[in-house]
């Protein structure tokens, strides 16, 4: 399989309000992400590597189009050290893959490109010394 398509193959779907979407899960599952990551909202927002929500409407993100909100324009560039450390989402879950060649996009594509991270972890606070 090609390791990602052309804009005019590659589905990157519709989109749906972010009350239409709540309206497709379980009573149950919105409370629990309530609980766990601050709600629905809070858990597009949390990953933004994968939907991009804009004017009320939930969208899967199509990382060829770099101008697909202002908001983008206005991130940093991906550290070195961060390049690769994580599985890309659309590598492994979208029916067509990533839409980007695997070395153009900053997430792994398969076992084999993923890398150890280089940022030092975070010093977790003790709050009982």
């Amino acid at each position: 399989m090609d390791d990602g398509g052309s804009s005019s193959e590659w589905n990157r779907g519709g989109s749906l309000s972010v009350s239409e979407v709540a309206g497709l899960l379980e009573q149950e599952t919105l409370q629990l992400l309530k609980k766990e990551c601050g709600g629905l909202q809070t858990l597009l927002k949390n990953n933004h590597q994968v939907f991009r929500v804009e004017g009320g409407r939930v969208h899967i993100r199509d990382w060829r189009d770099r101008k697909s909100s202002r908001a983008d324009t206005k991130r940093k560039p991906v550290a070195p050290g961060a390049l690769k450390t994580r599985p890309c989402w659309f590598y492994d879950h979208h029916p067509q893959r990533c839409p980007l060649q695997a070395e153009h996009c900053a997430f792994a594509h398969g076992p084999d490109d993923l890398r150890p991270s280089t940022k030092p972890r975070k010093k977790i606070k003790n709050d009982a010394l």
